[in-house]
């Protein structure tokens, strides 16, 4: 395999919303046959992507026998005033989405492809508690691996936890990456500061 430039990659709908932005395959033996083991499912967001991806790198990922699936769901916003004629403005939400979402999905691709790790990544829309257990069902996936979002009690009992709906429904074994306590003291001090500020100026 090259290491200059990732292959350019096909793109083909997977399900009616869902988008193959990348993909890559490696090892394969004199016969062109990939032997593979494994299927892990990994779903990244702009927060988690890197320390999840590091974690699964480090301490689960095998290169040499695991497809690693990529996956990236998008929610579909809808206008708040129905009566306002918003299309214009919805269309170009949805288009800065789906680029930001193949730019996100991409740029972790190509780590693993670096690594000589078979992968594929996809961009899906909708309610991600939904759309990650569909993927999981979709391509038999052995493993979800994803993180934590570390929602306060308050903001759990609003939005619900899209890592605890997938301990709970997911067919196949789930493992929950934590972020590194840099992250979390830095986003505990952010939340500290906010509150300081608004109890003083109310």
């Amino acid at each position: 395999m090259s290491t200059s430039s990732p292959p350019k990659s096909p793109k083909a709908n997977t399900h009616k919303r869902d988008t193959l932005v990348e993909q890559y395959s490696h090892n394969e033996d004199e016969h062109g046959t990939i032997h593979l083991q494994r299927v892990v499912l990994i779903s990244i967001d702009p927060n988690s992507a890197e320390y999840v991806l590091d974690w699964a790198l480090d301490n689960f990922i095998r290169p040499e026998s695991d497809l690693i699936v990529l996956v990236h769901v998008r929610i579909l916003e809808i206008p708040m005033a129905p009566y306002i004629d918003s299309t214009g403005y919805m269309d170009d939400v949805a288009e800065e989405r789906r680029n930001e979402s193949h730019g996100l999905l991409k740029t972790y691709a190509a780590k693993l492809w670096h690594k000589q790790i078979a992968c594929k990544a996809i961009s899906m829309i909708g309610d991600p508690k939904v759309e990650i257990i569909r993927k999981i069902t979709d391509i038999h996936a052995d493993t979800l691996i994803m993180g934590s979002r570390n929602l306060g009690t308050i903001q759990r009992a609003f939005l619900g936890s899209v890592s605890d709906h997938c301990v709970h429904h997911a067919p196949c074994s789930v493992v929950i990456a934590k972020p590194p306590e840099e992250i979390v003291h830095k986003k505990g001090r952010r939340r500290s500061i906010l509150s300081r500020f608004s109890s003083s100026t109310s």
